[in-house]
């Protein structure tokens, strides 16, 4: 019986064999995308939410209002430490107002934590340390039911969105 080396194995041995310099970039292109890419929040999420006991008398129902992403904040370590960051900068065009977080190095870390309307469910996620900015853009015209902003983007990344 004649074996032969699996093709995966030939290849990273021809990569390998190009050379120290090849190998290395050839393993930054391949690192996983969350080091990588832009952080940003899901513009939409699915919710289940109940009422623990409705009073005597009453009966429990639900809105059909949409859960979209209606917020974001930057926090300088985890979120129940509360290090809200006010954003650095903002900006203003005809229809959408943006706030900009410049995020120096930080041996705490940053979080994104993103807020939806119609809930109070948040996610919130710890960016990489590759990400040095973050900016979330708002429409200007539009609002959800309960005053909550419409949001149009919100991404973190290294030097911008």
């Amino acid at each position: 019986m004649h074996l032969t080396p699996n093709r995966p194995a030939r290849r990273q041995a021809r990569l390998l064999a190009r050379g120290p310099v090849f190998a290395f970039l050839t393993l930054v292109v391949c690192l996983p995308s969350a080091v990588l890419a832009d952080v940003g929040c899901p513009m939409k999420v699915e919710v289940k939410q109940a009422l623990a006991a409705p009073p005597a008398g009453w009966t429990a129902g639900l809105d059909k209002l949409p859960t979209e992403a209606a917020g974001a904040s930057v926090f300088e370590g985890p979120p129940e430490e509360m290090a809200d960051l006010v954003p650095d900068d903002s900006k203003d065009t005809a229809d959408t107002r943006s706030d900009i977080w410049n995020l120096p190095q930080s041996d705490r870390g940053y979080w994104l934590v993103c807020h939806y309307a119609s809930t109070t469910v948040t996610l919130a996620r710890q960016l990489p340390a590759t990400v040095t900015r973050c900016e979330a853009v708002y429409e200007k015209q539009l609002t959800f039911a309960g005053g909550a902003p419409v949001v149009r983007s919100v991404k973190c990344g290294p030097g911008g969105p």
